[in-house]
């Protein structure tokens, strides 16, 4: 296929139109009165957003070099989001302003070289400016004003707020699609997975479908339990304690199950598979390990379930647990053992590039915090659904922003104050 080429004055030219294009669709989301956008989409429901960079990667221009220009503000956005998880607004217009301004300097006279040099010298001043007028966000009182100018609704912020203050701040708060109209906020007690009961015989709670056991042991392994007489001794020591038995495993077989139903009533024994997958599962079975004292029988350690002891299994205060989710209620880990293992996970997560790594090292931190809560965003038709999760989704980016780093005037407004010391620089 052969290539248009565009050279000097022409090329930038064309760059910084494809930039304007797509800021000129962005900048009128930005601050507490921004307006909605609605974006067609080939397959699905319309999106109705004021979110920039979901925006912005909807935009494709016509104009191959505009285009291209679109796409590096584009990433800026995303690369906004992924470090801020807000501000993809402001990303946004800052960089179009730096851009046009850049290159009327440039046609001016100005060499490139200097223009960056003083850029560098500007942001740096702009940052320090923004940290000395920062105020910390102490007290519930100022996350529920910034949740709720986030999410441009007083009881969405209400619900973002009060997730944030029960989960605190490492804890993990996920969305999710509600079966009703209405917008509800589920906090899990103690370390929550999403893999429930292998088979619905084992409730104990017909009505709610879950089972629940009080004062369990916990057997915890990645071996495949394919013949009952591997479980022998682990039932054998939960029948002399006179406790219920959790068993946690990569694969059971049919027959297995079979077999455990058949020795008990409900509530005796209860079988769920581990979270996660890959590495990402090695690494919570053995969070789950020290959060209830017991250990992980594991197949690269040589573990066999026949030669186990008591010391072996976790216990727990009350296990519950649906078709989908496991909830694991006060543990009985040491305290200093799951202090050091959440320190360990705190290095790991401060260390790791904002990716999935990150975020799978942030459910971590909250499992092991005993904190995860589920916004459930309601609504009558999918187009309002999504909606309502974006603007929960950027409420809690904003209230996480806040409690860690400060609040400064919102809408630009600080930006603008700041703005005449640039004069100094």
């Amino acid at each position: 296929m052969p290539k248009i080429m565009l050279h000097n004055s022409q090329a930038r030219r064309a760059l910084a139109r494809g930039v304007y294009r797509l800021a000129a669709a962005v900048e009128p989301t930005l601050g507490p009165k921004g307006m909605d956008a609605m974006i067609d989409r080939p397959i699905g429901t319309p999106m109705v957003t004021r979110d920039g960079v979901s925006i912005a990667s909807e935009i494709e221009l016509h104009d191959r070099f505009e285009n291209m220009g679109a796409q590096v503000v584009r990433e800026v956005s995303m690369q906004t989001n992924e470090v801020a998880g807000d501000g993809t607004t402001t990303a946004i217009v800052l960089a179009n302003a730096l851009i046009q301004g850049g290159i009327e300097a440039n046609e001016r006279g100005a060499k490139s070289v200097d223009l960056c040099k003083g850029i560098d010298r500007a942001v740096a001043a702009v940052v320090t400016a923004l940290k000395a007028s920062a105020k910390p966000a102490k007290g519930n009182g100022i996350l529920a004003s910034v949740a709720n100018i986030a999410a441009t609704d007083a009881r969405l912020g209400a619900l973002v707020a009060e997730a944030h203050e029960r989960v605190g701040a490492e804890g993990v708060i996920t969305t999710d699609f509600s079966v009703t109209t209405e917008t509800t906020l589920d906090v899990l007690e103690g370390m929550s997975f999403d893999r429930g009961y292998l088979s619905h015989h084992m409730v104990t709670d017909q009505e709610k479908m879950e089972a629940v056991l009080e004062r369990p042991l916990i057997l915890m392994t990645d071996l495949k339990i394919k013949d009952p007489k591997a479980l022998e001794t682990a039932r054998r020591i939960a029948d002399e304690a006179g406790r219920p038995l959790l068993i946690v495993s990569e694969e059971v077989s049919p027959e297995v199950v079979v077999t455990l139903l058949g020795k008990q009533g409900s509530g005796k024994y209860l079988i769920v598979h581990p979270p996660e997958y890959g590495h990402w599962r090695k690494a919570m079975m053995e969070d789950l390990a020290i959060i209830t004292g017991g250990k992980v029988i594991a197949r690269d350690l040589g573990g066999r379930l026949e030669v186990i002891t008591a010391e072996d299994l976790g216990t727990a205060e009350r296990v519950r647990t649906s078709a989908s989710y496991t909830s694991i209620i006060r543990g009985g880990g040491d305290h200093a053992a799951i202090a050091s293992r959440r320190a360990q996970v705190q290095r790991q997560y401060e260390a790791a590039p904002p990716n999935i790594e990150q975020d799978k090292l942030r459910e971590r931190l909250a499992k092991l915090s005993g904190g995860t809560a589920i916004l459930y965003a309601g609504g009558v038709t999918p187009v309002e659904q999504k909606r309502t999760i974006q603007l929960i989704e950027d409420s809690l980016n904003a209230v996480r922003a806040a409690s860690e780093e400060g609040v400064v005037a919102g809408g630009g407004s600080a930006l603008a104050q700041i703005a005449p010391l640039l004069d100094k620089v």
